[in-house]
């Protein structure tokens, strides 16, 4: 909870303003009913026109003065609120970066985009019912109260009356929707999971013709969604009609009984009306009150959703070191990796090294394990045992951002961002020249681009597969490092640009570079290759050593020869 509340820290002079102006506020609020019943006991009952103007010019006052202090309130509010909603989401998304892939595993990615849009906007919501409802309400009906009971009447007895049944309605309400709160936060993370999952897997919904029942899906979710929110809405609602009832009662009783008290002398007529404004204001407060406590659980479940993210526990922490030699010695000593919650290991025993100007590739089937050792190098996860080594020194000693810039990661899948060629290439290098970002674009194969400010979508969905994944090419060598990681980011280009592609990453002739992929054309030249099966090393050695050693390549070289993917 002391994580939600840091970005007030800054705010305190706003808020100590909001405090100031609702005292003013309240202060103005409550005399209002004592001049309106000094008008009906003197100006009144002596014909005194003068004395009514003369209050009436003083109640004209404090009504302008109590709007102003209400617009600076609501000013003030709105500014402390979005202010907080702004620095909140910036907290929870620079917590978001330090996920690992564990982490965002752990919380689901459409959960995380509902966290931070949607509860977070609860959250700002009711920071500003806090400064205009939960202060002014306390401070309008204490005040009321203190100036009910200095009329000295005996009607105190209906306030009392109409305040046990404000508060067994509202606790009535809560216990009925309390519940509901969280399973509609729940909901909306089923709605934006479904959304994401039939917008992504678009292709396959309509080459499989499954339209109809991609739309039965959403449609049940989203009534779900309905039946949750009416069933809410409806108890809420029927608060309004009921409180309405109340408070007409309220005055009933006290027209009734007071009228008793004014015939026998025992109350003067304008108090009569000074205490119905009184009990009007303090029931007001009862009910700003409860509408506060109504939304409360609601509240309190959409901070615990942002709590748990700003309090997952980072696996993945910072070294200390912050420099790391040119032309460094990767080595992977003993590795193994097991995902939390799993009983078998994705990686057993791993070992081998990343050398300056040799390639090293690895090739195995599905699920033994070959991103997994990509993840492990730019400590995206980190090893269940064993150490990876830079130059004999734990890769965990170092600074994130110092180990990460001696490496340059391409991801299986081509990620772009929506912004222009140049902004994408920059991505890789924050400082790259226009000739810098054009020569790795030639480098890569990358001939349909017509002009570094020529439009990427989001997603890069303006580009096919292929386009994309020589793009992601391109940012990825436009920086110098020490360490170039290709994860089967050559499965979309076609044989002879493949070729082109890999000739000239032969020029960087001074970094390791370590490839992962399905494809004998792409791995056949490396200096070495691994093969790996259900995580462990078969075997290892270059292409033509594995051909005749290893039953496993040789199987995968037979399946590609026949399938015509590579010549021998």
């Amino acid at each position: 909870m002391r994580k939600l509340l840091k970005p007030m820290k800054s705010r305190i002079p706003q808020i100590l303003i909001i405090f100031g102006l609702l005292l003013i506020q309240v202060y103005c609020d409550l005399t209002l009913p004592q001049y309106t019943a000094n008008i009906v006991n003197i100006g009144i009952q002596n014909t005194d026109i003068q004395y009514i103007l003369d209050i009436g010019k003083i109640m004209l006052l404090m009504v302008a003065v109590s709007a102003l202090a209400t617009v600076g309130v609501s000013y003030f509010s709105s500014r402390v609120s979005s202010g907080y909603a702004k620095d909140l989401r910036k907290i929870v998304y620079s917590t978001v970066l330090k996920f690992s892939n564990h982490e965002l595993n752990k919380i689901s990615r459409s959960s995380l985009i509902t966290r931070s849009t949607n509860d977070i906007n609860q959250l700002q919501n009711v920071l500003g019912m806090i400064f205009t409802t939960l202060l002014f309400a306390p401070l309008l009906g204490v005040g009321g109260i203190i100036k009910a009971f200095e009329l000295e009447t005996d009607l105190s007895w209906i306030i009392l009356v109409t305040f046990i049944a404000i508060v067994l309605l509202l606790l009535i309400i809560v216990v009925r929707v309390l519940p509901y709160f969280k399973i509609t936060q729940e909901i909306i993370d089923k709605i934006n999971r479904v959304s994401r999952e039939i917008l992504i897997g678009m292709p396959v919904i309509k080459a499989y013709v499954r339209q109809d029942y991609e739309q039965n899906k959403f449609e049940k979710v989203n009534s779900d969604f309905l039946n949750v929110n009416l069933y809410v809405y409806r108890n809420i609602m029927i608060m309004t009609p009921l409180m309405t009832l109340i408070l007409n009662l309220m005055t009933v009783l006290i027209l009734y009984f007071g009228a008793y008290d004014a015939i026998s002398g025992g109350i003067l007529t304008g108090d009569i009306i000074a205490f119905i404004q009184y009990s009007t204001q303090i029931v007001s407060s009862f009910l700003m009150i409860g509408g506060f406590i109504i939304m409360l659980p609601r509240i309190l479940v959409s901070g615990r959703r942002v709590s748990e993210v700003l309090n997952t526990k980072i696996t993945i922490t910072d070294g200390d070191k912050t420099d790391i030699d040119d032309n460094s010695i990767i080595e992977f000593k003993n590795v193994s990796y097991k995902y939390p919650g799993s009983e078998k290991e994705t990686l057993k025993d791993i070992n081998f090294s990343l050398k300056p100007g040799k390639t090293t590739a690895i090739i195995g089937g599905t699920g033994s394990g070959k991103s997994t050792i990509l993840n492990l190098i730019p400590r995206l996860q980190d090893p269940s045992s064993g150490e990876i080594l830079i130059n004999g020194e734990n890769i965990k000693n170092f600074n994130l951002k110092t180990l990460r810039n001696k490496i340059s990661f391409t991801p299986q899948k081509a990620i772009l961002f929506q912004g222009t060629i140049k902004s994408n290439m920059q991505t890789g290098r924050s400082n790259a020249t226009d000739s810098e970002i054009e020569n790795a674009l030639h480098l890569a194969q990358v001939d349909f681009v017509k002009s570094l400010d020529e439009e990427v979508s989001q997603g890069g969905s303006n580009f096919s597969g292929g386009q994309k994944q020589r793009l992601s090419i391109a940012r990825s060598i436009i920086g110098k490092h020490d360490f170039y990681l290709f994860d089967d980011c050559f499965s979309a280009l076609d044989m002879n640009t493949e070729r082109k592609v890999k000739d000239n990453l032969s020029k960087l002739k001074d970094s390791s570079v370590l490839i992962v992929s399905q494809r004998i054309s792409t791995i056949m030249d490396a200096d070495e290759i691994i093969v790996l099966d259900n995580g462990e090393i078969a075997d290892r050695g270059t292409h033509n050593k594995l051909a005749e050693s290893c039953d496993i390549y040789r199987e995968i070289v037979n399946t590609q020869i026949d399938s015509m993917e590579v010549q021998l």
